[in-house]
């Protein structure tokens, strides 16, 4: 037996006081035992015992008769206090009246005086009658620890369970039972391969057999559960091992939580991890003193060091290294300063700075500046995003350099060109008063051909420069407009579109005109585009040739059906459809400057439709019409349908005969 055994005899007869203390204590070292000559005397002491848990009383061995108080009296008074405590009647007077009465009263056990053997007997029932005190004790408070800990289980919020050595469910709570939507009596006894995933049930297999072999106390594997609603779901399932008395394999217990979030944050931020090493833009972190905290590859790889070197460095080093001037440091302290006062709303910062490559060429760098979240209120670092605009600032210098140039051009063709044109036309005013002759008709050709090639040159000149400012607006209304402005004889428009679109409104104008001009141009001569006029440069128009219908040109949005490819992820547009005599075989250099397949053409109108066209970022496709005749789309458009704020939607097809 472990742990001392505290004995308290009570006997009217100090020799047998003595004797009995003495015999206990020696037959057994574990026995201490403490003597009272009354049963009021051994109340006390009993009494005394309880507040001194090192001496607290495990025994009591009693005379039967006492005077003032005698042996069953005393075991009432006792059990009183302790209803479990041991109490032995160790009697003289011995007798069937008395051992019945004893009994009755719940002794633990009844012995009488006598031989000393009576005494190695009494120091057994002794032994025995603590010992189990001692084991029920311990039984009570392992039924009671494990009702605390069902309750626990069984109320907790995580899902958890107990396997036996084969894998059976023993134990499950309710939040298991509901995560697995199965109920309480179809989960205990069933196998848990029955309720997870085969990888999952492996994977728990092989973490079990990890730790029972020293892997540790405990340890978590993922499983995959599908839920009654199909979800696909991942736990994270903490696993402890369960052993008997001797060491032996006796189960497992899990508790379980859902990280389906978790993970999902977690693929996140590595997808941007992954992104943000991708980037083609430098992106570093400055810590609160200034060192570099962070950075990518993009980063990393503008400077001779490389990047482990450069974790770490203060900024400043870059400046005395010479990567950076020396204003850097103060642009930046100044930016940092405005950023984290409460009289600025700015979130960012953006400026210029310049840089020294490792070749030693000076690039300029486009800077972004934001604060890292504060942290307990101070100020944690910043966040930068560099971008190199060195050949971004070349190209604008040399577009400005080329507007320029055209800025010159177009100077030269608007005065220096049409100013002798004006001369020769006033002079054949003045010639065609003396002269009449066919000579007349050819040079006032000729000059009317000249004006319309300026004129061209000059619109083409200026689809070159960037478009204008870009807005929302109604096709239909700017259709209109267009057709109005152009020689559309007896041709007819309808508008089959209700849409809005974003862009330059007066350049679309000039698109849609061009494209009328051209449509009614080429239908006009009874040519199919293509065909060739005679060597004069006139048609034949002696009247001999059938009637015509006239053409009609169709504006209208495209849809996912208009395209070749049938794609419906293709961005918006409209197109321009005529009903004239087509294209010619020759399509892909329809948009070129200068040609044409009519001998009185510029080869300039279609020219300065791809100018516009492009200058939008759009695209613009050649097809044949419905009907024979020629279709021009025009895709890449940012759309809109037209509502009651914005105009009236024009749904219904419109026709105008503007001559």
């Amino acid at each position: 037996m472990t742990g001392g055994i505290h004995v308290l005899c009570v006997d009217d007869d100090p020799d047998i006081r003595e004797l009995t203390a003495t015999v206990l204590e020696r037959r057994n070292d574990d026995i201490d035992v403490r003597t009272a000559r009354s049963g009021r005397d051994g109340l006390a002491v009993f009494d005394e015992s309880a507040a001194e848990p090192d001496r607290d009383v495990d025994c009591v061995v009693s005379d039967y008769d006492m005077p003032d108080m005698d042996g069953l009296e005393l075991l009432v008074a006792v059990r009183e206090r302790d209803p479990t405590m041991p109490f032995i009647l160790f009697t003289g007077k011995g007798s069937e009246t008395i051992a019945s009465e004893a009994i009755s009263a719940g002794v633990t056990d009844y012995l009488q005086k006598g031989t000393s053997d009576q005494y190695t007997v009494l120091a057994n029932r002794i032994e025995n009658a603590v010992e189990k005190r001692r084991a029920d004790r311990a039984r009570r408070e392992s039924e009671r620890e494990l009702e605390q800990y069902r309750v626990l289980v069984e109320t907790a919020s995580d899902a958890m369970y107990v396997l036996d050595d084969v894998g059976c469910v023993t134990i499950a709570n309710a939040a298991f039972c509901d995560l697995l939507d199965v109920d309480h009596d179809r989960v205990v006894g069933g196998h848990i391969s029955t309720f997870i995933s085969r990888d999952s049930f492996e994977r728990g297999v092989k973490t079990v057999r990890h730790l029972y072999s020293g892997g540790g106390e405990s340890d978590c594997f993922e499983c995959t559960l599908e839920t009654h609603t199909d979800e696909q779901r991942v736990y994270e399932a903490n696993v402890s091992v369960i052993t008997d008395d001797t060491g032996e394999f006796a189960g497992s217990t899990a508790v379980i939580r859902d990280v389906t979030s978790r993970k999902q944050r977690e693929r996140e931020l590595a997808q941007y991890e992954r992104i943000i090493e991708l980037a083609p833009t430098a992106l570093f972190i400055l810590d609160a003193d200034g060192s570099i905290a962070w950075c990518n590859d993009e980063f990393a790889d503008a400077f001779a060091e490389d990047k482990a070197e450069l974790l770490g460095m203060s900024f400043s080093e870059l400046v005395d290294r010479g990567y950076y001037d020396e204003q850097v440091t103060t642009k930046y302290a100044e930016e940092v300063r405005n950023l984290l006062s409460s009289a600025s709303d700015c979130d960012r910062a953006k400026y210029q700075i310049r840089f020294r490559s490792t070749d030693g060429a000076v690039l300029v760098h486009d800077a972004h500046t934001k604060l890292l979240p504060l942290e307990d209120g101070e100020f944690a670092g910043t966040i930068h995003a560099i971008r190199d605009i060195t050949r971004r600032r070349h190209y604008r210098r040399e577009l400005e350099r080329q507007n320029d140039r055209l800025e010159e051009f177009t100077s030269l063709v608007s005065h220096d060109l049409r100013n002798p044109l004006n001369v020769a036309q006033g002079h054949l005013e003045l010639l065609e008063e003396r002269t009449d002759g066919q000579h007349v008709d050819k040079i006032r050709w000729s000059l009317s051909r000249m004006e319309e090639l300026v004129d061209g040159l000059l619109e083409l000149a200026r689809q070159g420069k960037t478009i204008g400012e870009q807005e929302w607006f109604p096709l239909a209304p700017a259709t209109r407009e267009a057709w109005s402005t152009v020689d559309t004889g007896d041709a007819r428009l309808e508008i089959d579109t209700d849409i809005e679109i974003y862009g330059d409104e007066a350049r679309i104008r000039t698109l849609l005109e061009n494209l009328f001009r051209n449509a009614v141009e080429h239908s006009s001569t009874g040519d199919r585009r293509g065909s060739r006029a005679d060597d004069t440069g006139e048609h034949d128009t002696d009247g001999d040739d059938d009637e015509t219908e006239p053409v009609v040109v169709t504006v209208g949005s495209l849809e996912a059906d208009d395209y070749a490819t049938g794609d419906d992820t293709r961005p918006n547009g409209f197109y321009v459809e005529d009903t004239g005599p087509g294209l010619p075989p020759d399509r892909e250099s329809l948009f070129e400057f200068g040609y044409t397949t009519a001998a009185d053409g510029t080869g300039l109108g279609l020219a300065i439709v791809d100018g516009i066209v492009t200058a939008h970022d759009w695209s613009i496709t050649a097809r044949d019409g419905s009907s024979g005749g020629a279709r021009f789309e025009i895709d890449g458009v940012r759309t809109a349908t037209a509502d009651a704020d914005g105009g009236p939607a024009v749904d219904e097809t419109e026709t105008d005969s503007t001559g």
